[in-house]
C-alpha cells in the first residue's frame, strides 16, 4: 500500500489539474471498485489534490470571469500574489449573495461573460426578499449526474442496480430541489415524479408491486406524514415493499431515523444529503461511517463535546469529497463557526469561490477525527465492525447546526426570523406583549417534525388565552401570506404543519440564561 501511495503521490504532482480530474472521475462508473480504492488512499494525497485544484479554479476564474475580476479589484486583491493555498485561504475575500451575487449581473458571473448555449436556469425561493437566478451548463449537470449515480450506488448498493423504481416525492414546479433530484436519478432506474402526494405514492407502489426495489426521495416531515398515511390504508403494508429513503432539504434527529426505519422492512437504508441551490444539491452526504458517528455522539456527551467542541447535537453529519468541494470552517464576526464552500467542478459555467451561504457548522479532517475517536475507545476498526460499515473513504466530515441567521427549514420551506418578527410587529398589542422569541425545528411526541416558536412575554405581562390566540393567528397568517412553500404545505395539511407556538413568562424556560442552542430575536417597542 505504501508503494501505491508513493506512485500516486508522484503522479498527482506531475499531472495537470484537468487531466488529474479526468482520471479520478474515470473510475466512478465502476462504483464498488472506485470506493474500495479510495478507501485505501492516504488522506493527505486527497488533501494535496484538493489544494492543487482550488488554486487552478481560482486562476481560471480570474482569467475568464469578468465579475470575479472586478470583485477582486474592488477588494484590492492582485491575483498574481496568490501563489499558495495559504495565500488563497488568508487573503482572498469571501463571496456572499450580498457582496457578489447581487452586485453583478448573472451573465458577467459566467465564463467569458456569456451564458452557455445549453443549460438550466434555476430560481431560488426568494425567502429573503427578491428571488435569485442561477445557471448551470448541460455539460456541468452531466458531470454532476455521474457523481450522483456513483454516490447513490455506493450508499444503497444493489438497491440501485436491480429493478429500481425511484419515487420523487419532493415539491415540483418552481422548486429546484425536486427538479434537480429527478434529473440526476434518471439513469438509476424507473423514475416517477409524484410530488408530496401520499395517495399518488401509495398508488404507484401498489401498481408496480413488491418485485421492485424502491428509493423514495422526500423532505423528512413529509416522510412521517406518508408513513402514517400508509398505515391507515387497509390493503397496504409498508414492510411488504423493499424501500430505501433519501431524505433531503433539511436535517432530522436520530430518533426520527429510528422511528422511520422501524416502520419499513429490515435493511432499509436512510441517507440524507446537504446542499444549496447557490452551489450544489450534493455538497455532503451521509455515509454508513457518519451515521455511526452520529449515533455514537447522540448517546455519549463526552465524545460529542470533544469532537465538536460543543454539547449541541448537529442536525446533519456527512462526508464531503474534497475532490469536488473545497470546504473550510471559518469564524464569523458574530463568533459563530460557519462554512465557506467552493464547488470544484471544472465544467462549472458560473462558479462561486469561497462562498458563504450562512450555514453554521464545521469540518473535521478525517485523520484528526479518527484520532479523537480512538482516544475515547472507538478506533476505526471497532466502528467498522460494530456498525457493519462496508468501506470508509477518508474524506473530511462536515457537520451542520443550521443557518447562522436563525433561518430554519421545514418541509422544504425556509422560514426566517424576520418573517416571525414582521408578524408580531403588525399588531400593537403583540409588540407591547412580547420581548423576544426563539424558533427551532424538532420532532414532537408523535415523531412528526414541526416548527416550534417560543415567545417570551415582557415583564408584568399576563399571559391569556386571547393573547395566545392572537399570536397564533398573526404568526400563521403572516407565514401563509409571505412564504409560498409554507403556504402550500399548510393548506394541504394544517394539522400537521401548524407551528407549535408557546408563550412563556419573562426570563424563564429556554429563554433564561445564555442558551445558545437556538436563535433569539428581540422585539423593539414602538
Amino acid at each position: 500500500m505504501r508503494l501505491i501511495n508513493f506512485l500516486l503521490n508522484t503522479l498527482f504532482h506531475m499531472l495537470p489539474v484537468p487531466l488529474l480530474d479526468h482520471l479520478l472521475n474515470l473510475s466512478l462508473p465502476n462504483t464498488s471498485g472506485a470506493f474500495r480504492r479510495f478507501s485505501r488512499i492516504d488522506p493527505l494525497l486527497f488533501e494535496y489534490v484538493s489544494r492543487k485544484k482550488i488554486l487552478f479554479m481560482f486562476r481560471r476564474a480570474c482569467r475568464l470571469i469578468p465579475a470575479y475580476r472586478e470583485f477582486l479589484a474592488a477588494n484590492d486583491i492582485d491575483p498574481r500574489k496568490i501563489r499558495t493555498i495559504e495565500d488563497f485561504n488568508n487573503n482572498v475575500p469571501n463571496t456572499t449573495k450580498e457582496n457578489y451575487i447581487k452586485q453583478y449581473p448573472l451573465h458577467e458571473r459566467c465564463i467569458h461573460g456569456r451564458y452557455p448555449e445549453n443549460g438550466y436556469l434555476e430560481e431560488s425561493a426568494g425567502t429573503s426578499g427578491m428571488s435569485t437566478f442561477w445557471i448551470r451548463s448541460q455539460e456541468e449537470e452531466q458531470n454532476n449526474m455521474m457523481l450522483m449515480k456513483a454516490t447513490m450506488k455506493h450508499l444503497y448498493g444493489c438497491g440501485c442496480e436491480n429493478n429500481l423504481v425511484v419515487i420523487n416525492c419532493m415539491a415540483l414546479g418552481g422548486w429546484s430541489g425536486g427538479l434537480r433530484f429527478a434529473g440526476r436519478v434518471g439513469s438509476l432506474g424507473i423514475v416517477k415524479n409524484t410530488g408530496p402526494d401520499p395517495l399518488k405514492i401509495i398508488r404507484c407502489l401498489k401498481e408496480m408491486g413488491t418485485g421492485f426495489n424502491y428509493l423514495l426521495g422526500a423532505y423528512p416531515p413529509f416522510i412521517v406524514e406518508l408513513i402514517e398515511f400508509g398505515k391507515k390504508q387497509q390493503d397496504f403494508r409498508w414492510k411488504d415493499y423493499p424501500i430505501h429513503l433519501f431524505p433531503g432539504g433539511e436535517g432530522f434527529t436520530e430518533n426520527w431515523r429510528d422511528y422511520v426505519s422501524s416502520n419499513l422492512r429490515d435493511g432499509a437504508r436512510i441517507f440524507s444529503v446537504y446542499g444549496a441551490i447557490d452551489l450544489d444539491v450534493g455538497i455532503s452526504v451521509e455515509t454508513p461511517f457518519t451515521v455511526a458517528i452520529r449515533k455514537l455522539i447522540r448517546d455519549d456527551l463526552k465524545v460529542r463535546t470533544e469532537i465538536l467542541s460543543s454539547e449541541r447535537n448537529p442536525c446533519f453529519i456527512g462526508q464531503v469529497s474534497n475532490q469536488q468541494f473545497y470546504v473550510r470552517e471559518i469564524v464569523s464576526r458574530n463568533r459563530i463557526k460557519e462554512l465557506e464552500i467552493t464547488v470544484m467542478n471544472l465544467k462549472s459555467v458560473s462558479p462561486n469561490l469561497k462562498y458563504i451561504i450562512g450555514d453554521e457548522g464545521g469540518v473535521l479532517r478525517f485523520e484528526d477525527l479518527c484520532k479523537k475517536l480512538e482516544e475515547y475507545g472507538y478506533p476505526l476498526d471497532k466502528l467498522v465492525s460494530g456498525f457493519n460499515i462496508p468501506a470508509v473513504v477518508p474524506f473530511p466530515v462536515l457537520y451542520l447546526y443550521g443557518r447562522t441567521d436563525g433561518t430554519v427549514t421545514i418541509n422544504g420551506a425556509l422560514i426566517s426570523p424576520s418573517e416571525i418578527h414582521e408578524a408580531i410587529l403588525s399588531d400593537q398589542e403583540l409588540i407591547s406583549s412580547f420581548n423576544t422569541f426563539r424558533m427551532f425545528v424538532e420532532s414532537d411526541s408523535d415523531n412528526f417534525i414541526k416548527l416550534f416558536i417560543t415567545l417570551e412575554a415582557r415583564k408584568d405581562v399576563t399571559i391569556t388565552d386571547s393573547l395566545s390566540a392572537k399570536a397564533n393567528d398573526s404568526i400563521i397568517g403572516g407565514l401563509v401570506e409571505s412564504n409560498e412553500c409554507f403556504r402550500n404545505s399548510y393548506r394541504k395539511n394544517p394539522d400537521l404543519f401548524k407551528p407549535v407556538i408557546k408563550i412563556i413568562p419573562f426570563g424563564t424556560g429556554i429563554l433564561s440564561g445564555n442558551n445558545s442552542s437556538v436563535k433569539q430575536v428581540y422585539i423593539s417597542k414602538i
